[in-house]
């Protein structure tokens, strides 16, 4: 091979050679590089997520500008020369807690503050809450404060009544939790059960209950503008549970929010369209505007002796609360084949209501019934001094607390 050949192949290796290292070296240095941006990268969105906003935890101070926020409306009334009272001075007076909030049962909490900086209204703003603690959920006045500007805004009606007590007592919103459980329970599903026949359904087909287990009731708790929210709360095994629900005060509109008020609305969804039993006497009819009318036929007259008298009286008082009554009826559907067979049950007499004395203007009210099995029974005391009913029962109690809020 000559020598020229030779070298020429020699030349041809060498710049391959060449070429390939070139090739190697700029891969090594394009990924190293691509390599420190991103981790330069992620070291940035880390710093980012752990630098801490200015405005974050400024929750005492903006504790602190509701607390000093002068009250309307008082000043007027107490003269010109008192001095203005405050909103902290107002939510420290035990007696403005209780008659003017209407909250009587909860525990105070006090003043709590929830930085409100990574919502649509900007980091400056925070929602204050003087809270008062209901078995296992928090209501109270809440306020809107914008600590760049120095604002605070009622956020639910609590708080307005808390920053104005005269205008706020007259926000159609004002002291309507009894309002809010009746339309609630009066919730009608599509085979015509309403949400209390559906609660008491669900607690009674619920397995596992044991001793200590309880059903607490509603706690009602404005939130805005016509929302309200609604917890119907229990314990169960020691602990304490609650079905949350959204309701819209104006549009009568039910919404579950969590898991359990989610079961609950279930079962009044599936529940299969049947006609409702009635368990109210046929000598009785709660729709006639008087009282002393209500009662037809010859029970009219025997409740007129005075001997009859009180228990009939007692007896009205629990047959007037059509919603409890209502509430019972769609458990007793459940339980029986069909209505018509529970009006057979009442011809026979194994459905029946019965008033005992039990002391001074004291009747102890039950519903006895036997629908092909053993007798059962649901009580009620009703005490007519007092014009109190309180459940004597298990089942009783569940069917009053599902219409009635707490306290």
């Amino acid at each position: 091979m000559e020598t020229r050949t030779i070298l020429q192949i020699v030349l041809g290796v060498v710049i391959s050679l060449i070429v390939v290292a070139g090739v190697l070296m700029v891969i090594a240095l394009t990924r190293d590089a691509e390599m420190v941006i991103v981790e330069q990268a992620v070291v940035e969105q880390r710093e980012a997520r752990e630098r801490k906003n200015p405005w974050a935890d400024q929750g005492d101070a903006a504790i602190a500008l509701v607390q000093r926020s002068r009250v309307k409306g008082l000043a007027e009334e107490a003269g010109d020369d008192a001095e203005p009272a405050t909103v902290g001075a107002l939510m420290a007076d035990e007696g403005f807690i209780s008659e003017k909030l209407k909250i009587s049962g909860p525990e105070s909490a006090g003043w709590q503050a929830q930085w409100w900086g990574e919502t649509r209204f900007g980091p400056s703003f925070f929602l204050v809450r003087y809270a008062f603690k209901d078995a296992n959920v928090e209501v109270g006045p809440a306020w809107l404060v914008d600590l760049k500007t120095q604002k605070v805004v009622p956020k639910n009606v609590l708080a307005s009544v808390a920053s104005n007590p005269t205008k706020g007592v007259e926000s159609k919103y004002y002291d309507k939790a009894r309002q809010v459980v009746s339309a609630m329970t009066s919730h009608r599903f599509p085979a015509g059960i309403n949400l209390g026949g559906a609660l008491l359904l669900y607690f009674e087909q619920r397995e596992g209950s044991g001793e200590g287990d309880t059903v607490l009731g509603w706690t009602i708790d404005h939130d805005r503008d016509n929302l309200f929210r609604a917890y119907f709360q229990w314990t169960e095994g020691g602990e304490q549970s609650y079905a949350e629900f959204e309701f819209d005060f104006d549009k009568r509109a039910l919404r579950a929010v969590n898991l359990q008020a989610a079961q609950i609305m279930r079962v009044g969804e599936e529940f299969e369209p049947t006609d409702r039993v009635s368990i109210m006497p046929g000598t009785y009819d709660p729709t006639q505007r008087v009282a002393a009318n209500r009662w037809l036929g010859g029970a009219r007259q025997q409740c007129r002796q005075p001997r009859h008298r009180d228990g009939c009286k007692a007896l009205a008082t629990l047959l007037d609360q059509n919603e409890l009554i209502e509430t019972l009826e769609w458990l007793l559907t459940a339980r029986s084949d069909t209505a018509e067979a529970f009006e057979a049950c009442k011809e026979e007499r194994k459905c029946r209501w019965m008033p005992e004395a039990r002391g001074e203007g004291i009747y102890r009210i039950k519903y006895i019934y036997n629908l092909g099995g053993e007798e059962e029974t649901l009580a009620w005391d009703v005490n007519l001094r007092k014009d109190q009913v309180e459940a004597a029962g298990r089942i009783s109690q569940l069917s009053q607390r599902a219409v009635n809020p707490r306290g």
